[in-house]
């Protein structure tokens, strides 16, 4: 059962490099200890500007546990006593933090060859479905990953269902080498009516948004040097 948990925060305006600064040398101090915690980041470049994502992945929740939450992470890289004032100037650079585990869900996903892969930036959509809406938010998201290799779209999609925090939210990551793979890469809409013709892939769209609350798309760029990937 391959979790995947996120720290997501958001960073005052006139505290970003600060903010950086602490998170830079908290990596680089893990990655020379060779710390079993590892994680990547990545920065909102459209959408939300000023929030930075720290993804970590573990087989099962044991190890989850095995790591460590954020904090014992600092205060064991750190030490004690720079752990603690990092810990006091971290919070002081931020406005709000959310912790979300999230499992995969591959029979939803159509995935790059390089699974493991971390590509240099990501179209990640955030799929909130309303209640009693969930079935149809997944056939839709299932019938896009369907319909890529059906019609030789150049797009990958990876898939994951929210397991700790908003229970009916969903997430989708579309990898990039760069920017100007979008142009090549059809919409949604578009590649269910040529994969499924226009009567059929018709009704999979309509329906499936019907079942979405609320939906965010951001493009996010990976920060190697904010990141201990291991």
């Amino acid at each position: 059962m391959p979790l995947t948990s996120i720290l997501s925060v958001q960073v005052r305006p006139d505290r970003v490099a600060q903010y950086e600064e602490l998170i830079r040398n908290l990596a680089a101090c893990a990655v020379d200890q060779g710390d079993g915690f590892h994680w990547t980041a990545h920065q909102t470049l459209y959408g939300e500007v000023g929030t930075l994502y720290f993804v970590s992945e573990d087989p099962d929740f044991a190890g989850v546990a095995a790591r460590g939450d954020t904090q014992e992470l600092i205060l064991r890289v750190l030490g004690e006593e720079e752990g603690a004032k990092a810990l006091v100037s971290m919070l002081e650079c931020t406005i709000s933090q959310q912790v979300t585990i999230s499992l995969d869900r591959p029979e939803l996903s159509y995935p790059p060859e390089q699974i493991d892969r971390v590509f240099p930036a990501a179209v990640v959509t955030q799929i909130r479905s309303r209640p009693g809406g969930q079935e149809a938010l997944e056939e839709l998201i299932r019938k896009i990953s369907e319909a890529i290799p059906k019609v030789g779209d150049s797009s990958r999609l990876v898939s994951y269902q929210v397991m700790v925090g908003t229970l009916s939210e969903y997430w989708t990551v579309r990898p990039l080498e760069d920017l100007s793979e979008l142009d090549e890469q059809l919409p949604p809409a578009e590649l269910l009516n040529q994969a499924f013709g226009a009567a059929e892939g018709g009704l999979i769209y309509r329906t499936g948004l019907e079942a979405i609350e609320e939906v965010k798309r951001q493009i996010v760029v990976y920060r190697q040097d904010l990141s201990n990937p291991g």
